[in-house]
């Protein structure tokens, strides 16, 4: 077999009988089939050892808080003898009903303002609601008004089955669902009425609170001990911010029977003095006869976040080990709610205290005290055998951001600072193979290859087998030039030759691109053997003709071009009036009518490269290279001295010029790539390099070392941290205006972006 040329839409055809080689111009399908078995079997590209994401998270989430309630309720029994309802329109009561809706072993549903406004709840009632079941309500008539009553009667719903709970404000409610519940009365959690976050946190600690399940009460069994199942829970009690503790609260609490003679009272303050002053503390410990010597402890941070972790921290209180012989995941599965927003979280609270789950508080941007915990967790969770805990986000990507979720995954997963982490993003494209202009997360390209910026911040994306030239620009992606109206048998668009003005133009699979300071858009118009030049008007007119596919280019310090010619293996200088001269590269052996490339070191001429691709001006004026077929990254002078600057190999692959591609970080000509084809060089001297087949984005520093930036090795879109991204054979990189770094995922179809993050 010859060379396949794997930057360009050919292939090789072997004819088996008369061992014929015939070289042919494919559509992408069987290219792409075609060099899916070759990358795969000849090229044998380095198998890396990277980790799977274990810790997956799930959303439950509807298009309002009421279907995300449905959603999250759906993870209880598919039949349940209690269900309980609050209003949706406020958290108090629900706070304060989430022990009783976990020892009543249902979910907690939330209610519009009318029977007809609470549809998802009446679903859920009709289709999961054993018809014998109770139903307890929380709130006065004023929350949850009578009409409910009736709609449940005439569900067939028995009265007496229909139980409210209620006071005449939300401190008596919370009394009242205290006594409710199953508990001894001797351990309370004291959290403010007027806002919910503290409240959220300690929500699932109360409920949870003596909760020993069947399977730990066998297991402990086991053990000699004697420990009875139980669901647990204890009153999570409402307090003012502001003013005394209200009678009614020292009242019931004195009142509470001593049925064992020696009751002593416990009391966890949730919050800081801000959130429940010290006036309050003193007044419990002053007015409250049965409180047990240091029987109020308080449990706060600096915010919200911060009182959440110290809940959320205990590791008595949220423990699996215990389980699959004591080497289970300490934890198991996390609950994350949004700090700024209730409703989501209040069924999820429930839901949480079922899985004696944590319920972890984020934002957008991830408070220090969360990051904190998460990592923790992580920590905690390197003890256990396995390593896959389940992520639960309650809410849509408006109530907690995909970004916070990308975040949490990467804590979890590698247990590392979020600070200062490049994160990878998709720019545009949605990822399908087509062609659409549209906002930029919608559109889509077809097999894109270059890219370059304007001066004014516009993003020009060679669409490579669309055959056009794209803008992206304030979050819409347009077409600048080029058209094509022919298929091929397979339905993809067959490219053409043409100068015109925009859409008249026609190009043929156009790669590399680069954008003068005047706005002139120079295009390697790689099928067509050519560079071509759009104007400011948006006129295509023919720069250069007879290339052999020239697949990047780059703008010289004097407004000349530097064009990598791929299939002659040379280095041309283009001048502004389209005559060009070879820089480097020579000396090539024909053989069956196609030209060979070399590995030498060298002046102009005299030097050899293997199918270059990428390349890029360095800040002294030499040119950066991407030898792909060499596998290695070449400097060349402004005098056309060649030299290599990273990359190594030697093991050829059979029957053809390449060296077999690798991966490896670390020193410069120790490292190892595979097939790189794109190349940028920042102001200072790094070198970007996109890694095509091992599907990472490489980093060449001034100091000499060449290491992984972004990509696990695994082909994939995932977003997020260098560790959790994966990108399916990267073939160009720019560096942005704002210092960031654009990427062409070539076989997603999408533009990714690199950000530098504070």
């Amino acid at each position: 077999m010859k060379n396949i040329h794997i930057l360009e839409f050919h292939i090789l055809i072997i004819h088996q009988a008369g061992g014929i080689l015939v070289k042919k111009r494919s559509s992408f399908r069987i290219y792409a089939l075609l060099m899916c078995i070759v990358t795969f079997l000849v090229f044998q590209p380095c198998i890396v050892s990277a980790n799977q994401e274990l810790n997956k998270i799930e959303r439950l989430y509807g298009n309002s808080r009421y279907d995300t309630m449905f959603q999250i309720a759906l993870k209880f029994p598919a039949v349940v003898d209690n269900v309980v309802l609050t209003t949706g329109s406020n958290f108090p009561d629900a706070l304060a009903g989430v022990p009783l809706a976990h020892q009543k072993q249902g979910p907690l549903l939330l209610l519009g303002s009318t029977p007809e406004l609470s549809q998802e709840a009446f679903k859920y009632i009709k289709e999961h609601l054993n018809k014998s079941g109770n139903i307890y309500i929380l709130g006065g008539p004023v929350a949850v008004p009578e009409r409910f009553v009736e709609a449940l009667v005439n569900l067939g719903f028995k009265h007496e089955n229909i139980h409210r709970i209620a006071g005449h404000d939300r401190y008596e409610t919370a009394l009242a669902i205290a006594k409710e519940l199953d508990h001894s009365g001797s351990e309370f959690y004291l959290v403010q009425g007027d806002n919910f976050p503290d409240a959220l946190s300690a929500s699932v600690l109360a409920a949870t609170t003596g909760y020993v399940n069947a399977e730990k009460s066998n297991y402990l069994k086991l053990k000699g001990q004697t420990v009875p199942a139980s669901l647990g829970g204890v009153p999570l009690i409402l307090l003012p911010s502001k003013g005394p503790i209200p009678d009614a609260i020292i009242q019931y609490l004195n009142s509470i029977p001593n049925t064992s003679n020696d009751l002593k009272q416990t009391f966890h303050v949730v919050g800081g003095t801000a959130v429940i002053p010290e006036a309050s503390v003193n007044q419990l410990k002053s007015q409250i006869t049965r409180i047990a010597p240091d029987g109020v402890s308080r449990i706060s941070g600096n915010n919200r976040y911060g009182t959440m972790e110290k809940i959320n921290s205990s590791v008595s209180h949220f423990d699996a080990s215990w389980q699959d012989d004591e080497s289970g995941l300490p934890i198991p599965h996390i609950y994350l709610a949004s700090g700024e927003n209730f409703p989501d979280a209040l069924t999820g609270a429930v839901l949480a205290a079922k899985n004696q789950a944590p319920l972890v508080l984020v934002n957008n941007s991830l408070p220090q005290e969360t990051c904190e915990l998460l990592k923790g967790y992580w920590q905690r969770n390197q003890k256990g055998l396995a390593q896959n805990s389940q992520v639960t986000a309650l809410g849509g990507s408006g109530i907690i951001a995909d970004k916070t979720l990308i975040a949490v995954s990467y804590m979890l997963n590698y247990g590392k600072s979020i600070v200062g982490k490049p994160q990878v993003r998709t720019f545009a494209g949605s990822g399908s193979l087509g062609y659409l202009d549209a906002e930029n997360l919608a559109a889509q390209f077809a097999m894109p290859w270059g890219i370059a910026q304007g001066n004014d911040g516009t993003v020009y994306v060679s669409d490579t087998q669309n055959h056009r030239i794209r803008g992206i620009a304030e979050g819409k992606v347009t077409t600048v030039a080029g058209m094509a109206t022919v298929k091929d048998d397979y339905g993809l668009s067959v490219g053409g030759f043409q100068d015109g003005l925009g859409t008249e133009a026609r190009f043929n699979q156009p790669k590399g691109l680069a954008v003068d300071p005047d706005g002139r858009i120079y295009v390697a118009d790689s099928a067509n053997g050519a560079i071509r030049v759009i104007d400011k008007s948006g006129l295509v007119k023919t720069l250069v003709n007879g290339l052999s596919s020239p697949s990047d280019l780059v703008l010289g310090r004097e407004g000349e071009l530097y064009v990598t010619e791929t299939l002659n293996h040379r280095i041309l200088r283009v001048e502004k009036n389209g005559e060009w001269s070879v820089l480097a590269g020579g000396g090539y052996e024909t053989r069956s009518n196609w030209l060979f490339g070399g590995y030498v070191d060298g002046q102009g001429e005299q030097a050899q490269f293997n199918e270059p691709s990428g390349i890029a001006l360095g800040p002294e004026g030499s040119l950066y290279v991407a030898d792909t077929g060499n596998q290695r990254i070449r400097v060349v002078s402004p005098e056309g001295e060649v030299t290599t600057l990273a990359g190594s190999g030697t093991v050829p692959i059979v029957d053809t010029t390449y060296f077999k591609g690798g991966f490896q970080d670390g020193s410069l000509l120790e490292a190892k790539f595979n097939f790189p084809s794109g190349i940028a060089v920042s102001t200072e001297g790094t070198v970007y390099v996109t890694d095509t087949y091992n599907h990472r984005l490489r980093e060449i520093s001034k100091a000499g070392r060449v290491k992984t930036l972004a990509g696990n090795g695994l082909s994939g879109k995932q977003n997020g941290f260098p560790e959790q991204v994966q990108f399916d054979s990267p073939a160009a990189v720019k560096i942005t205006k704002e210092g960031n770094l654009l990427m062409v995922d070539q076989y997603n179809n999408s533009i990714r972006l690199l950000e530098w993050q504070p």
